[in-house]
């Protein structure tokens, strides 16, 4: 199945902040002078930080243009039903898998606790990008990671107690590897989770297997982070 025009928008979040207070009016023939200072240290510091900034907001528009450009590329969509089934075999969660727009996505239920893996193949060979391997593996993969991770409700990255992340290759294929472990306690319940995003480009064809899960129960965490060891077993490299 061809998929074409398909636009990633990475979502921004804005925070409002918002006060309230008694103004009291001004004082008659009161003069306030208000002296600033100025130093060289201050001058450099918010020329850095400024800079800082305007790095960033470059970085993110280029990847931003590379995403959309991507998958506004000649690419299309490889069936992965056999490498889904494989991995599967075992599975300790009850599941329910449905195949939409050559995206195979499997829905986890557990005990205390959920999680969802999604699983596509993207054949390259006629797309015509221009970027080279280790560049499309790195921005693709962290595009489905902060993706997949923004699916565990309430988890920010200051949640996460570890983050790896790995990216290699050799000669005409590579792979890239990230995941991340959450624990997080509120004073009366534990929340357990693991998200990872596993991708091999090879032969022309991207595979990516990104799933996350939360739990109240540590041993479902372990259970998840083995279920997404078995994708990337089967991911042929």
């Amino acid at each position: 199945m061809k998929a074409k025009a398909l636009t990633a928008i990475l979502a921004a979040f804005m925070l409002t902040m918002t006060a309230c207070g008694t103004i009291s009016p001004p004082i008659q023939n009161a003069v306030t002078e208000t002296t600033t200072t100025t130093t060289a240290e201050s001058i450099h510091d918010s020329a850095a930080s400024s800079g800082a900034e305007s790095s960033l907001e470059d970085e993110k528009i280029k990847t931003d243009t590379f995403i959309a450009e991507f998958f506004d590329s000649d690419i299309s969509f490889v069936d992965t039903s056999e490498l889904v089934a494989e991995a599967m075999k075992g599975c300790s969660f009850d599941n329910e898998i449905d195949d939409s727009n050559g995206v195979q996505k499997i829905t986890l239920k557990g005990t205390n606790g959920g999680g969802s893996v999604e699983v596509m193949c993207i054949d390259l060979s006629k797309s015509g990008l221009s970027y080279d391997m280790e560049y499309i593996l790195e921005n693709l993969g962290d595009h489905y990671f902060r993706q997949t991770a923004a699916q565990m409700n309430g988890i920010t990255a200051d949640d996460f107690v570890s983050d790896y992340r790995m990216t290699s290759s050799v000669v005409s294929k590579g792979k890239y590897q990230r995941y991340a472990s959450v624990q997080k306690t509120d004073g009366m319940a534990s929340q357990f989770g693991y998200t990872e995003t596993y991708a091999v480009l090879s032969e022309n064809k991207l595979t990516v297997a990104s799933g996350a899960f939360l739990s109240s129960d540590m041993m479902e965490r372990q259970s998840f982070s083995q279920l997404m060891s078995k994708f990337a077993e089967n991911v042929k490299y």
